[in-house]
């Protein structure tokens, strides 16, 4: 898999993944200098554009680190404390389809953010609804943020 995952132009790990494709230890504290030695190595074996998610350096705060061309850039958000499961695959679509719109990579990472975050908004209250986010109700909100 890592041959794969290191051979594509843009990877989106989270800090767990980003272990696993490094070999470095996992830990969950850690600071700005580890994160950035994690990220180096993933740009050593081979990644172009890397979309960290997950990244939490304040209790109550997580967010997301993009490195690209040289330059890393972090966008911090409140973390939501119920987890939902595919809230990532959420994450990635919504990611691929704002850089499918033209808009770079911070900036398409800033808007799965925001429109993830809207999904588990949405989908947190609902004591019927225990598997997954309620995507559908937030696409207007992310075609609005697409410009559409």
């Amino acid at each position: 898999m890592k041959p794969l995952v290191f051979g594509a132009d843009v990877i989106l790990p989270n800090i767990t993944e980003a272990f696993f494709l490094t070999g470095m230890e996992y830990r969950e504290n850690y600071d700005w200098i580890y994160i950035d030695d994690l990220l180096d190595r993933l740009s050593t074996e081979g990644a172009k554009t890397i979309v960290l998610t997950g990244v939490s350096y304040v209790p109550g705060k997580t967010g997301v680190i993009v490195r690209s061309c040289n330059l890393t850039r972090y966008y911090e958000h409140r973390k939501i404390a119920k987890g939902c499961h595919g809230r990532g695959d959420v994450y990635a679509s919504a990611f691929v389809g704002a850089l499918a719109n033209g808009f770079s990579a911070y900036e398409a990472a800033v808007l799965a953010v925001k429109y993830t975050v809207r999904c588990i908004e949405l989908t947190q209250d609902d004591p019927e609804h225990w598997y997954g986010v309620k995507c559908e109700l937030a696409l207007p909100e992310y075609i609005h943020l697409l410009g559409k």
